[in-house]
């Protein structure tokens, strides 16, 4: 996948996403015999904010792969792995802080090797691993995309789709502009982001029709963004997700120019006086075999 994500908005983001997952994987962990051999591989990893998640949630992994094609989201994954490991641990890393260990004293809780790579051409060794992760990607895929990741899944490997979006918006209070906008929104999420034409809030029910179909096990819960809107960084995050909804959607064919500037405008003012609130529906979904 070439097309690159933009950091700022990938970071803006992360602190929204770490409250929103789910508790579906702790579930399915709890379950285990033991979790102190788990590899993982996390696909289209971005900035590591899957792993992130895990070690603050003391969820510890014995080997990690992560792969993304943006090396500078890449070499930001150290940076945010030791924002939130515990005092006592410590991060030892090669000169390119792409080959990690967490340890604690000599002990190596997790081998982390962070590798640059077009995930779409990556097939190498999943039999290696207990668990593959794809973050907030699910909705960018095509259905050939889904159809060959699920031919993957395994009995002791789950494959793990989080903060999949499922085309829910609903902004409190609401105005009559907002189910309009969202359906070019919605729209706009269906074309190509580097997978082919992508299947936008439609994969959700493609997967599950699919993986019902090869007779897999399949669980989704919901892990929705809720934005109150009480704090200066929750201003500046409504804000951007307004302006770069309003970029998105500038130059879609049969847009109403004047009704998007005007529901722009009248969110920007409603965030900046603290009187809009903002969820933003996603699923998490984990499937393997049976």
């Amino acid at each position: 996948m070439d097309n690159k994500f933009s950091s700022s908005w990938i970071e803006m983001r992360q602190v929204y996403d770490m409250q929103a997952r789910s508790p579906l994987l702790f579930e399915y962990l709890d379950k285990l015999p033991t979790t102190e051999n788990i590899n993982l591989l996390d696909l289209y990893c971005g900035s590591g904010s899957f792993l992130v998640w895990s070690i603050k949630n003391n969820i510890n992994y014995k080997k990690c792969v992560l792969i993304d094609y943006d090396i500078k989201l890449l070499k930001s994954i150290k940076r945010n792995i030791k924002s939130v490991i515990e005092p006592h641990l410590k991060i030892q890393s090669n000169t390119n802080n792409l080959d990690l260990l967490i340890k604690n004293n000599k002990e190596i809780i997790s081998n982390i090797k962070i590798i640059k790579n077009d995930c779409n051409k990556y097939n190498k060794g999943y039999d290696k691993y207990q668990l593959i992760s794809f973050s907030a990607v699910l909705d960018l895929m095509s259905k050939s995309t889904i159809n060959n990741i699920l031919k993957i899944a395994k009995s002791d490997c789950a494959l793990y789709f989080s903060l999949c979006f499922n085309g829910k918006v609903k902004w409190t209070p609401s105005n009559t502009m907002d189910k309009y906008i969202l359906s070019f929104f919605n729209n706009h999420q269906r074309s190509d982001k580097g997978f082919g034409l992508a299947l936008g809030c439609k994969s959700i029910e493609y997967i599950s029709k699919l993986a019902k179909s090869r007779d897999l096990s399949i669980k989704i819960k919901e892990s929705p963004w809720q934005i109150k809107n009480h704090s200066e960084m929750d201003k500046i995050f409504l804000n951007r997700y307004i302006l770069d909804t309003k970029k998105s959607l500038f130059h879609m064919e049969g847009i109403d120019r004047k009704i998007l500037k005007l529901w722009y405008e009248q969110k920007k003012y409603e965030i900046d006086n603290k009187k809009i609130s903002l969820y933003v529906g996603h699923n998490d979904i984990l499937i393997k075999r049976k």
